[in-house]
């Protein structure tokens, strides 16, 4: 087993001490790992050399989230980094009372059990239950970090209740499973409309891919029948839709047999694009692109879906609606999970299995009831 640098320990819950002096001073900085105290003194050294540094205890939420967040550059997404941010501040800029400070705006040491509680609540008033919970769960993550690091003695978020969510789940509303009337109804009326994402809708419903994957696959991501996902749209910390280098997990990076439907949305598109845009198909861009030729954008997509629903008299869903369909699909046709997992790129097995267990208990029902025991039945 290596040595560890001088000066620094292993605390009593399995994580790291680091301590340093810098100018005659003594410093300490905490992690899970020894590689983690050596960026985080790293990053304490140049506080200290440009004069942002600030002992913990006089350190707001705020600027403790900021702190927070820089350690995680590189180890999560933008996309997940800019999410984070946005419902972070969802609470953390809420005045607490009309005269009172936001969250963020308290110092770490001065924030109770009483405060989250108040918040909750007030969140609770404008928000729904499930966002409510989100951003109270990253300022929890941010509580718990500061806590780590020994900047607060204990975290007041700690046994701080999640709210109960009594809306239908999104599995029953805009990411069902849709019902065979349903699909026929909505590419009719998609067929009708003359709707410009009609191949995109009919790749996701062949293919199960998700829709940042479909936004994101070129031409030379297709060959000899296999289709190769490598790749998702993704958004910057400023915002941008961009393609990015990689899919949303390592599972995510599959290869799929190309169903003739999905093949039909392939050719359709590309024939749509050479008469939109002109030119010949360029194997670096996207093929599932806007009405106009850039990236794929969801909102723009939902606003179609909504307007197809609408005239075709059937229940809004979102576009993840359609992977679902083709999952419950593949269920009922017999698919084995495992090979389910593999083509929707599932991390686990166990994600797959809760995500469609009652479509399998449907099947298994029918498949009960047609097996014959005697030459009787």
């Amino acid at each position: 087993m290596p040595k560890m640098p001088t000066g620094m320990r292993k605390t009593a819950k399995g994580g790291y001490e680091y301590r340093f002096t810098v100018n005659g001073k003594r410093y300490s900085v905490y992690g899970k790992s020894v590689r983690e105290c050596r960026d985080k003194e790293e990053k304490r050294r140049r506080e200290i050399e440009n004069g942002t540094y600030k002992p913990g205890k006089e350190l707001t939420l705020n600027e403790y989230f900021t702190r927070w967040e820089a350690l995680r550059y590189g180890a999560v997404r933008e996309s997940t980094l800019r999410t984070d941010r946005y419902i972070y501040h969802v609470a953390a800029d809420l005045p607490l009372q009309s005269d009172a400070p936001s969250l963020g705006a308290m110092k770490l040491s001065e924030i109770e059990r009483h405060h989250l509680s108040h918040l909750q609540g007030l969140l609770r008033q404008e928000y729904s239950a499930a966002t409510v919970n989100r951003s109270m769960s990253v300022v929890k993550a941010v509580l718990e970090s500061a806590l780590e690091e020994r900047l607060i003695v204990w975290n007041p978020s700690k046994g701080l209740r999640m709210l109960k969510d009594s809306k239908r789940p999104p599995r029953e509303t805009i990411h069902r499973a849709l019902t065979f009337e349903e699909t026929e109804a909505f590419f009719e009326t998609a067929q009708s409309c003359g709707s410009w994402y009609l191949p995109l809708y009919w790749f996701l419903l062949n293919t199960g891919c998700r829709f940042g994957e479909a936004g994101a696959l070129m031409p030379k991501d297709i060959s000899d029948g296999m289709i190769s996902i490598r790749r998702t749209l993704t958004k910057t910390m400023d915002g941008r839709l961009v393609v990015g280098s990689e899919t949303k997990t390592g599972r995510s990076t599959r290869v799929i047999p190309a169903r003739e439907g999905a093949m039909e949305a392939v050719q359709e598109q590309q024939r749509k694009n050479s008469l939109a845009f002109g030119g010949l198909e360029d194997p670096e861009a996207p093929i599932f692109r806007a009405v106009r030729g850039g990236l794929l954008g969801a909102r723009s997509v939902a606003k179609d879906i909504d307007r197809i629903c609408s005239a075709a008299g059937i229940e809004h869903f979102s576009a993840h609606a359609f992977r679902d369909t083709f999952a419950t699909r593949a269920v009922e046709s017999g698919m084995q999970a495992r090979t389910l997992q593999e083509i929707l790129g599932h991390a686990d097995i166990g994600i797959t299995m809760n995500l469609y267990a009652h479509v399998m208990e449907d099947t298994k029902c029918k498949q009960m009831a047609a097996v014959k025991v005697t030459r009787r039945e």
